[in-house]
């Protein structure tokens, strides 16, 4: 936690939670006591210092992401409490509304998201709202693939993607999801 010249803490300064996971080091940004952004495998040292004391909803993201990778889901209240600390135009509200309700274990391709979210034409814009999903895992865009059944992007991670997935059940053989 940082703290202002006058022992509060400073809310404008970014702060980092970190775990471990099976798909490397997780790590919460924080500002203004609320989770900003949320990053998978980060090699480099964190831009940020540490947060001492998290705040209680960042306590429960860690809570989640520790279920979820013990074979849990991640609650569809708590994703929306956490994307609710982000300013979002109507699309990604949209978009990211219905790629949480993917269940665990089971994928859509960047058309059908596009469709169930009233854009149906729209399945390269959905691309670009994964593409800067803003807390991976907890907005699952790993689970929207191509509509051929390919992978399709995660940052330029598709090994991330794939573990997670396979990790959820579902098979991954050259590059593809078999469903």
């Amino acid at each position: 936690m940082s703290l202002d010249r006058n022992g509060r803490r400073d809310v404008a300064s970014l702060e980092v939670s970190e775990m471990a996971s099976p798909v490397g080091t997780v790590r919460i940004y924080i500002m203004g006591g609320k989770p900003v952004q949320l990053t998978l495998d980060e090699v480099e040292p964190a831009p940020a210092v540490f947060s001492l004391d998290p705040p209680p909803l960042v306590r429960e993201m860690r809570a989640a992401l520790e279920g979820y990778f013990a074979g849990g889901e991640i609650g569809q209240e708590l994703a929306v409490l956490v994307l609710g600390s982000r300013s979002l135009t109507p699309f990604e509200e949209a978009v990211y509304g219905r790629v949480i309700a993917i269940p665990r274990g089971h994928v859509l391709s960047y058309r059908e998201v596009a469709r169930k979210a009233g854009h149906a034409r729209a399945a390269r814009a959905v691309g670009n709202a994964m593409r800067s999903n803003p807390f991976p895992i907890f907005i699952p865009c790993h689970r929207v693939i191509r509509s051929d059944g390919g992978l399709g992007g995660f940052g330029g991670r598709e090994d991330i993607k794939a573990a997670l997935l396979k990790g959820e059940g579902l098979e991954i053989a050259e590059g593809r999801v078999r469903v």
